[in-house]
């Protein structure tokens, strides 16, 4: 059904609504309610401009979320572009446009401006050429964009559709319909050069409950002024706290805010790096984890509020108190080996004290069939690394959200063009077989994971 069938539709619908109320009244008074006439008929003419109304806001969302709008049969190469300007800049880009229908269609490009925008374009930043174009069928046509944006241009992110025929949707509407038929996303990132760079973009470290932990965030003035700071740890949703994985659900803090103390210089000397100090000091009964912000606010306008924030994670370290078992059968007095694997992530990047020895450790034990206790002997340890070379100086990787202009200032911790990864330790156990069952125990130590596997060696016959 059409657009216009379906309008015509609500019109009649309404109409016998009218009617009907209008009938109801008239019998109301029949039945021996005195009613002026007058007022029946304007009581008549509120409700059905009330009901008008509720029809055209109600049809509106019917046809955005049950029908297609109408459109021209044109296809429009590039159907996005996204560009990155500083105030002042000027660019210019070609769109082609092709009519794919039989008929003449006629070309009027203009920009709708969309409420999904964190900021609203000015109108006159973009001229389009030609103005106005009948296109042929078949036939193709090229615009030349040209964006200019004056020395003022506030910062920030726009994003408004260029429309090059009439039959578009409009405001709101428009948002339903990405990539419609006649139209192209315009999206303009306007932005300066940050002159301070955040060299420390994130904390994530593996923390035992009881102690204290000092970090370094350096912060380096490369512009000619000083640069003020003022960190604060943020409110209000940017700060979440997670408890271990528990299967009924809720949280617990792990600890609160003012477990972490900072000091800080209240600016960056122009040329100088500066470095805020955090203390963080665990509660002796922490469990679970941290998660938060800690923003900076550093008054330049080339860093936006996301940009300078510093993400921590800390995650207390688990310390069972009873070791991990599990049972296996053999058939034979085969030798048994036990491999345990564990996994560590690069914890402690930017600790002021420099990488902590968090080594992860076993104790394996082992009771054979006849329910003797066995202490298996470890006869090798292994010790393996990822490591990233890189030839960008910030440390990878970096949050997805951190802007890659900002992170191009920063760099790594004491290794040059290396980047080290995850760190993994192995430990291979042996002892005497005997055929039976057997139960294996492992009480792990600095480490929140561990992996093992068990082999059998063949007896041959």
């Amino acid at each position: 059904m059409s657009i216009l069938d379906i309008k015509t539709l609500k019109i009649i619908i309404c109409g016998l609504f009218i009617v009907s109320i209008l009938s109801i009244a008239c019998a109301g008074a029949g039945a021996g309610k005195v009613v002026p006439a007058e007022v029946e008929v304007v009581e008549a003419k509120v409700v059905a401009s009330s009901i008008a109304e509720v029809s055209s806001i109600a049809g509106s969302g019917m046809d955005a979320g049950y029908s297609y709008p109408e459109f021209e049969k044109i296809s429009v190469d590039p159907s996005y572009q996204y560009l990155e300007l500083k105030p002042g800049d000027s660019k210019n880009f070609t769109v082609t446009v092709k009519n794919n229908d039989n008929k003449t269609i006629e070309l009027n490009p203009r920009l709708l401006i969309i409420p999904y925008t964190e900021k609203f374009i000015d109108e006159s930043w973009v001229s389009i050429s030609p103005s106005e174009k009948s296109l042929e069928p078949g036939e193709k046509e090229e615009f030349q964009v040209e964006v200019n944006l004056p020395e003022n241009a506030d910062l920030g992110n726009y994003a408004v559709l260029i429309a090059f025929t009439d039959k578009v949707p409009e405001g709101d509407v428009a948002g339903y319909y990405p990539k419609f038929p006649g139209t192209m996303q315009l999206n303009l990132q306007v932005w300066i050069p940050p002159t301070v760079q955040i060299l420390t973009p994130y904390v994530n470290d593996l923390v035992e409950a009881g102690e204290t932990y000092t970090y370094e965030i350096k912060l380096r003035n490369t512009g000619s002024k000083d640069v003020s700071i003022s960190p604060e740890f943020t409110e209000g949703g940017d700060v979440i706290y997670y408890d271990s994985v528990s299967p009924y659900g809720g949280a617990a803090y792990a600890f609160e805010n003012d477990a972490i103390s900072i000091e800080a210089p209240e600016e960056v000397k122009a040329g100088q790096t500066a470095v805020v100090k955090m203390t963080l000091k665990v509660p002796a009964d922490a469990k679970g984890s941290y998660s938060g912000n800690l923003d900076l606010n550093i008054d330049d306008p080339g860093i936006r509020e996301y940009e300078g924030k510093i993400y921590l994670n800390f995650r207390i370290l688990p310390i069972p108190e009873e070791p991990y078992e599990t049972t296996f059968k053999t058939t034979d007095s085969g030798n048994i080996s036990i491999e345990v694997r564990a996994y560590q992530y690069g914890y402690s990047l930017y600790t002021a004290g420099g990488n902590r020895d968090l080594a992860p450790s076993f104790e394996v034990n082992l009771i054979d069939p006849s329910g003797k206790k066995i202490t298996p002997d470890l006869v090798s340890k292994k010790y393996s690394g990822s490591v990233n070379i890189i030839g960008d100086t910030y440390p990878q990787p970096y949050p997805a959200y951190v802007s890659a202009r900002v992170a191009g200032g920063m760099e790594t911790y004491n290794q040059g063009s290396y980047q080290g990864g995850t760190t993994t330790f192995v430990e291979t156990y042996t002892v005497p077989g005997a055929a039976g069952d057997w139960k294996l125990s492992i009480l792990p130590r600095n480490t929140e994971n561990f992996e093992y596997s068990i082999t059998i060696e063949a007896i041959e016959k």
